[in-house]
């Protein structure tokens, strides 16, 4: 904001103040006081307008003080003002940023300018030192508030509805009934059809606008995991999976595959388990079915009651466990050409991989003299 520029806005705002005074006080003065009393009076407002004009002068120095930067750094600041803010926490947001030296200033400012509604909610890049003038002219374009989130593969649905609800960007209940409509998941999802929307909501890094509803924001991880699916499906080379038992399969693999190298093979070793008829015995999915994660299962653990228990249950489960990247879902359509049926974890996260019930105890027993 100019000086000259802030002088006249509250010059003017002055000048008809005193325009005010002067023609209904001179109205009321010639009614009921005399002559003489009235020319008293005269001589009296004299030093009492000119202290109104030191007064007036000084407010305009104080609010042209109180606009300016407390920092100039050219430095980069993000300024979110959230919806129904008031001019006053607009204010008090602009000062702690360094961007004006006092928040009364600038609600003094935009009263004075009549400006109060032309103040929009939104996500402002600013920079320390810029002038107010410019500051000013940037909150009036009322730019969506965005807020990013990172998804990270592997996480159930209900780990992504408490990280959603944690950032404020949901309303936990809604979404959840969402989660399991399935007249609202058919219509991104009816190639699927699936029974909840676990497995479906794509791990990625999203931008959601502050004013997103629920449904807007599930339709958002669901076009990113149909543009995914149909990147990389119609390439597939394995198996005679359903497009749902692919997601299964792929979110099994995102929770056993700790290295990239492997998902294509532990994708083959549960491939060739199903054709075979032999039990999955994954242990992911019986962490899924107890609802916590855990370092180490124990062996009273796999006797849990659950059609997700691949270890009590042949076949793969009836949904998927987790939210599979494109890796593991590349992984299930693709899987390695390889006869091994079995697998145990090493200390470093890798697998050593067997293709007998032999080989399979003795991969064991080697990795536990290790430990």
């Amino acid at each position: 904001m100019q000086k000259p520029e802030m002088f006249l806005i509250c010059a003017g705002k002055f000048r008809r103040f005193l325009d005010f005074c002067r023609a209904n006080l001179h109205k009321v003065l010639t009614r009921i006081v005399p002559g003489p009393v009235r020319e008293r009076w005269g001589r009296l407002l004299q030093p009492l307008c000119l202290l109104l004009v030191v007064f007036f002068c000084g407010q305009v120095a104080w609010i042209y003080y109180g606009l300016k930067p407390s920092a100039v750094t050219g430095q980069a600041i993000r300024l979110d003002v959230p919806r129904g803010s008031s001019v006053k926490e607009v204010g008090r947001l602009l000062e702690r940023e360094g961007l004006i030296r006092n928040s009364n200033s600038f609600v003094w400012y935009v009263y004075l300018t009549g400006k109060v509604r032309a103040i929009k909610a939104g996500r402002y890049q600013l920079t320390a030192g810029m002038p107010f003038a410019k500051i000013f002219s940037e909150l009036q374009q009322g730019r969506p508030v965005y807020h990013r989130v990172t998804i990270p593969e592997g996480l159930t649905q209900k780990e992504i509805t408490e990280l959603l609800a944690k950032r404020g960007l949901i309303d936990k209940e809604r979404f959840e009934t969402l989660l399991s409509d399935r007249d609202f998941l058919f219509t991104y999802l009816e190639e699927f059809k699936p029974r909840s929307a676990e497995g479906f909501l794509f791990p990625d890094t999203y931008d959601f606008a502050d004013e997103a509803s629920e449904e807007e924001i599930l339709g958002v991880f669901f076009r990113r995991f149909l543009q995914v699916w149909n990147e990389i499906a119609p390439t597939r080379t394995g198996g005679n999976l359903s497009p749902l038992q692919v997601v299964i399969l792929a979110s099994i693999i995102e929770r056993e595959a700790k290295k990239e190298e492997e998902r294509p093979i532990i994708a083959a070793v549960f491939l060739n388990r199903l054709r075979l008829g032999y039990p999955l015995q994954s242990c992911a999915t019986v962490m899924y079915a107890l609802g916590e994660r855990k370092a180490r299962l124990l062996y009273e653990d796999l006797k849990v009651e659950s059609p997700y228990n691949t270890y009590l249950y042949r076949g793969l489960p009836p949904g998927p466990i987790s939210s599979p990247g494109r890796a593991s879902l590349a992984a299930a359509l693709r899987p390695a050409d390889t006869d091994y049926l079995y697998f145990v974890a090493r200390p470093d996260g890798s697998h050593s991989f067997s293709r007998t019930y032999r080989e399979h105890l003795r991969a064991q027993r080697e990795l536990r003299t290790q430990r």
